[in-house]
C-alpha cells in the first residue's frame, strides 16, 4: 500500500536554525512534602509538547530541551491539581491535593491541549489506576466511565461490544497509540488488549469526525502504550486465579544511547466457567523514540494473538431452544498495528507533523458449519501544520490519505469465491484554537472527506454489478470551555460519518449507499468545591442518528426501490454526572451517573413505521436506561485498596439463539461488586488479592451469557525504578 503527501520530502529536511538546549531538574512533591511518583511534566511551547517525562518513585524528573524559547513547564498527577511553572534549570513543584486527572495531549484537537481546556467531554484512565486495579484486560476499566456502556458474552474472551451515549457499536473510533484499528466498517472487540502495556486511556465522547473523519461518530477510544521517557523503569507481574487463571507480563522502559525505548511482553490463560470457554492472549509492544535538536521521531509496534472457545448462550432461554453448550465453535484472532510520527519545530511558532499507520487484522472462525475467515488491512498517511497565528491563536490543517480492505469468506463474486472489497478516503482538515485571559477556550474545525468505493462485483443472485461510488461529505464541530476559578463550563457541537460496512455492501442491490450519520450537542458544568478537594460534573447530551441502513422487506418494500437503504433513524439523549472527591491523599472517592433515553423513531418516508420486530419509541437494543458506577481507593503506608460498585438497569435484548426475530426480552439489571487489596513488601515488591464479582451475582451483560460468578486472583508485581 503506497501513499504520496506533497511536501512530505520537506518536512524530513534538517533544520538549520540556532537552539537554545537547556536541562531542566526537579522534583514533584505533594503539600507534606513526600515526593509524588508518576507525575507528568511536559514542557510547552506555542505549537504544543516539546518534552516530556515522568517522576520517578522519589518524585525527580530530568528534561533535555532543544529550545527554551517562550515554554513553560505543566505539571500533572491524577489525584493532584495541574500546575503551569516558568521554565528553570532546576525547580521543585508542589501539586495541591485534588480530585483531578489531566494531561497535556489528549484526544478530542488536533492541537496540544489540556483536556481540562477543551470543551468536549474527556475522561483519562491514569497509569496509576491501570496498575493499582489489577485488572487483566483494560478495557474493563471502562466501564467506569460516565456514559459509556459496556457488553460481553459471558466470560473472558466473550466478544466486547461499547456503546457511547446511546450510539451504535459501529461509532467508536478505536486507536492505539494514534493508528486507527477498527474493522472495515468500525466494529472493534474490545476484550483483547491486556493492561500490561498501557501507559493510559483516553476517552472522548460525542462525535469527533471533524478531526479523525469516519467511524467517529459518538466517540473516539486511544489506548495509549508505554512511554520510553517513563523510565528507566522494569515491572514484572505473575498471577493466578479462579479458573485455571494464569498471567505473566513483562515491561519496561528508559534510554539507552540517545534513544528512547520501550518495550513489553504478556500472557494470559484461562480455561473459562464451562467447557469451550477457555481464553488465551499473548501481546507484544515496542516503543522506539528519537530526539534531535528541534526534531522528533516516535516507532510504534504492536502485536497480540488470541484464542478461545465459543460455548454459546447457555444462560437464560425464554424460548427454550437451548440444545446443550458447543464444544466445536473456536474462534482465533491476530492483529498488528504500527505506527511513524514525525515533528520538527521549525520555530517556536510552526510544527510540521507526518503520521503513517498500517493495521492488519486476521480472523478465523471453527463452526459446526465450517471455517471462515476475515481479513482486514488499513493503511493511513497524514501531514499536518500547526501554527502559533498569535500568542492566543493557534492553528492546525492537514491532509489525509487513507485505505481499507477486507476479504470475508461470506462476501463473494459470482464465481462464489471471496473477492478484496476497498476503499479510499481523502480527509482535509482544519482547526482553530483561540484562547482569551486563559479562561475560555474555543476550537472552531471543519474537515472534508472524500470516499471511492472501486466496483464491486455482481454476486450472481440478489447484488447487480456496482460501479464506482464516489461520496463527498463535510464534517464541523465547535467546542467551549470557560474556566472561573473553580467553576467550568464546557459544551460541544460535532457531527459523525459511518460508511457502509463490507457487508452492506457484499448484501444490497443499492449501488450508491451512503454513509450513515451523527449530530449532537451537548453542555455542562464543573464544579470544585472544599477548596478544590470536590469535583462535580454534570452534562447534558442529545444524540441524532440519520441516514440509518436497515434491510426492507414486506409492507416497508414501499419505502425504497432497493433491498436496503439510508431511511431509518434514531436518537439518544440524557444527562451524566461524575463526583471526585479527595478529602486527603489516602483517600479517593469516584463516583458516576448516567441517564439514558434513546427511541427508535420512523422510518424516511412513513407515518409511524420502524423495521421489524421493533415499534416507533421502543428503547434502543442494550442500551440501559440508568447505569453507574462508585469507586472508594485507600492508600495507607505499605497498603492500597479499591472497592469498587458497577449498577445497570434492565435493558431490552434479544433472544439469544436466533436474535430480535425471534423475541425481545427484559435483561435484568445487576451490581457487580469488586474487591482489589494490594500490600507493598517493599525493594519494589507487592502482593495483591483481587476478588471479583464479590456479591456472587447471577447476571447477564448479553442475555442468555452468565457471566463470572463469585471468583479470585491473586499474584505478585516486582518494579525496578531510578529512585525506588
Amino acid at each position: 500500500m503506497r501513499f504520496y503527501v506533497s511536501g512530505l520530502l520537506a518536512c524530513f529536511l534538517l533544520l538549520s536554525a540556532s537552539v537554545s538546549a537547556a536541562e531542566i531538574k526537579g522534583a514533584v512533591v505533594d503539600p507534606s512534602g513526600a515526593p509524588i511518583s508518576g507525575a507528568v511534566i511536559s514542557a510547552i511551547n506555542r505549537v504544543g509538547v516539546v518534552a516530556q517525562a515522568t517522576a520517578a518513585p522519589d518524585g525527580k524528573f530530568h528534561l533535555n530541551l532543544s529550545e527554551t524559547n517562550g515554554a513553560t513547564l505543566r505539571v500533572s498527577a491524577p489525584g493532584f491539581g495541574t500546575q503551569t511553572v516558568p521554565l528553570t534549570e532546576s525547580t521543585t513543584v508542589t501539586l495541591a491535593i485534588a480530585p483531578q486527572v489531566d494531561a497535556v495531549s489528549v484526544v478530542g484537537s488536533a492541537i496540544d491541549a489540556p483536556a481540562s481546556e477543551q470543551g468536549g467531554s474527556i475522561s483519562i484512565i491514569p497509569r496509576e489506576e491501570i496498575r493499582s486495579r489489577n485488572e487483566p484486560v483494560a478495557s474493563d476499566l471502562l466501564r467506569e466511565l460516565p456514559g459509556v456502556t459496556l457488553t460481553q458474552t459471558g466470560s473472558t474472551g466473550g466478544l466486547m461490544t461499547l456503546y457511547i451515549r446511546g450510539g451504535y457499536p459501529t461509532y467508536n473510533l478505536v486507536e492505539i497509540d494514534g493508528v486507527p484499528v477498527n474493522t472495515f466498517g468500525g466494529d472493534f472487540d474490545f476484550a483483547h488488549i491486556p493492561s500490561e502495556a498501557l501507559d493510559r486511556i483516553e476517552v472522548i465522547r460525542g462525535p469527533q469526525s471533524a478531526i479523525y473523519g469516519p467511524y467517529a461518530n459518538s466517540g473516539v477510544i486511544n489506548f495509549v502504550t508505554r512511554d520510553p521517557d517513563s523510565g528507566p523503569t522494569a515491572d514484572v507481574i505473575a498471577e493466578g486465579g479462579s479458573h485455571s487463571e494464569r498471567r505473566f507480563g513483562i515491561s519496561g522502559a528508559g534510554r539507552f544511547a540517545g534513544f528512547g525505548l520501550a518495550a513489553s511482553a504478556s500472557r494470559m490463560d484461562t480455561d473459562g466457567p464451562v467447557v469451550n470457554s477457555d481464553y488465551h492472549n499473548e501481546g507484544l509492544l515496542l516503543n522506539i523514540t528519537r530526539r534531535w535538536n528541534r526534531q522528533q521521531l516516535s516507532l510504534h509496534g504492536d502485536f497480540d494473538s488470541n484464542w478461545n472457545g465459543v460455548p454459546g448462550p447457555w444462560g437464560s432461554d425464554p424460548k427454550h431452544t437451548f440444545t446443550g453448550i458447543d464444544t466445536i465453535s473456536r474462534n482465533a484472532n491476530n492483529f498488528s498495528d504500527y505506527g511513524l510520527h514525525y515533528e520538527a519545530d521549525f520555530t517556536s511558532r510552526i510544527r510540521q507533523e507526518v503520521f503513517g499507520s498500517f493495521f492488519l487484522n486476521n480472523n478465523g472462525f471453527t463452526s459446526p458449519f465450517g471455517f471462515s475467515s476475515n481479513k482486514d488491512i488499513r493503511g493511513q498517511a497524514e501531514a499536518r501544520t500547526v501554527a502559533s497565528v498569535s500568542r492566543n491563536d493557534t492553528v492546525a490543517f492537514g491532509v489525509s490519505l487513507g485505505r481499507e480492505e477486507v476479504r470475508n469468506t461470506f462476501i463473494t463474486g459470482a464465481d462464489g469465491e471471496p473477492f478484496l472489497l476497498r476503499r479510499s478516503d481523502v480527509g482535509v482538515y482544519a482547526e482553530n484554537r483561540y484562547e482569551w485571559g486563559g479562561r475560555l477556550f474555543l476550537n472552531i474545525g471543519v474537515r472534508g472527506e472524500f470516499i471511492h468505493t472501486p466496483a464491486i462485483p455482481a454476486d450472481g443472485f440478489a447484488r447487480p454489478f456496482f460501479p464506482d461510488n464516489h461520496i463527498s461529505r463535510a464534517n464541523p464541530k465547535v467546542a467551549v470551555a470557560y474556566v472561573w476559578h473553580s467553576t467550568r463550563l464546557h459544551s460541544s457541537f460535532g457531527t459523525g460519518i459511518r460508511p457502509p460496512g463490507g457487508f452492506d455492501l457484499a448484501y444490497t442491490d443499492n449501488p450508491a449507499l451512503q454513509p450513515e450519520r451523527t449530530r449532537s450537542i451537548d453542555a455542562g458544568i464543573q464544579q470544585n468545591l472544599l477548596n478544590g478537594r470536590l469535583s462535580l460534573d454534570a452534562t447534558y447530551f442529545h444524540d441524532r442518528f440519520y441516514d440509518l441502513i436497515v434491510v426492507l422487506g414486506g409492507s416497508l418494500s414501499v419505502l425504497s426501490r432497493f433491498e436496503s437503504d439510508n431511511i431509518a433513524n434514531s436518537r439518544a439523549q440524557g444527562a451524566e454526572f461524575s463526583a471526585r472527591l479527595r478529602p486527603t491523599r489516602w483517600i479517593f472517592l469516584t463516583g458516576s451517573y448516567t441517564h439514558l433515553d434513546t427511541e427508535i423513531l420512523s422510518l424516511n418516508g412513513s407515518a409511524n413505521q420502524a423495521p421489524p420486530p421493533f415499534t416507533v419509541g421502543q428503547q434502543l437494543l442494550r442500551r440501559p436506561a440508568d447505569f453507574g458506577t462508585l469507586t472508594a481507593t485507600f492508600t495507607r503506608g505499605r497498603i492500597s485498596a479499591n472497592v469498587d460498585a458497577y449498577m445497570r438497569g434492565s435493558m431490552l435484548d434479544v433472544e439469544p439463539s436466533f436474535g430480535a426475530t425471534n423475541g425481545l426480552f427484559q435483561n435484568p439489571g445487576y451490581v457487580n461488586l469488586g474487591i482489589n487489596l494490594n500490600y507493598a513488601l517493599g525493594h519494589g515488591v507487592s502482593i495483591y488479592g483481587n476478588l471479583r464479582n464479590a456479591l456472587n451475582q447471577h447476571y447477564e451483560e448479553v442475555f442468555g451469557f452468565p457471566s463470572p460468578r463469585l471468583n479470585f486472583l491473586a499474584g505478585m508485581k516486582w518494579t525496578l525504578a531510578k529512585g525506588q
